[in-house]
C-alpha cells in the first residue's frame, strides 16, 4: 500500500518553483493536481516549474492529463517546465503515453 496523495510546493526564491508529489495520482486526485500545477505556472515571477515525481509509484492517464494541463499553461505564460525523478511505472507510462519528451522528463532534478 502507498502513502495518500500529497504535494508540497518550494520556491527556490529565484524564479524556480518545485512541486514534490507523493502517492498515487489518479483520476481521484488529478483534478487537484491540474490546479496546483495551475496555479504555480501562473504565479508572479516564476520562470520555471519542475514537478518531483520521486514518491509517486503511479501515474494514470488522468495524471498524464494533469501534467500535459500544467505543461500547456506554463508554456502559455512563457515558463519552462519539466518532470523530474520519473521511474518504474511511472517513466514507462510517460514514454508510452508519447509525452515523455513533450513533458521534458528528467531522471532527477538537477537536469531538469
Amino acid at each position: 500500500m502507498t502513502g495518500p496523495f500529497m504535494v508540497c510546493k518550494h520556491d527556490d526564491g529565484d524564479g524556480g518553483v518545485r512541486i514534490m508529489v507523493s502517492g498515487e495520482i489518479d483520476h481521484d486526485v488529478s483534478e487537484a493536481l491540474s490546479l496546483i500545477l495551475i496555479n504555480a505556472a501562473e504565479q508572479s515571477g516564476v520562470r520555471h516549474v519542475v514537478v518531483d515525481l520521486a514518491t509517486v509509484p503511479f501515474l494514470g492517464a488522468a495524471g498524464v492529463r494533469s501534467l500535459l494541463t500544467g505543461r500547456q499553461v506554463a508554456v502559455r505564460h512563457g515558463r519552462a517546465f519539466a518532470v523530474a525523478n520519473a521511474h518504474g511505472v511511472v517513466r514507462d507510462t510517460l514514454r508510452a503515453a508519447g509525452v515523455a519528451g513533450i513533458l521534458a522528463v528528467a531522471t532527477d532534478t538537477v537536469t531538469a
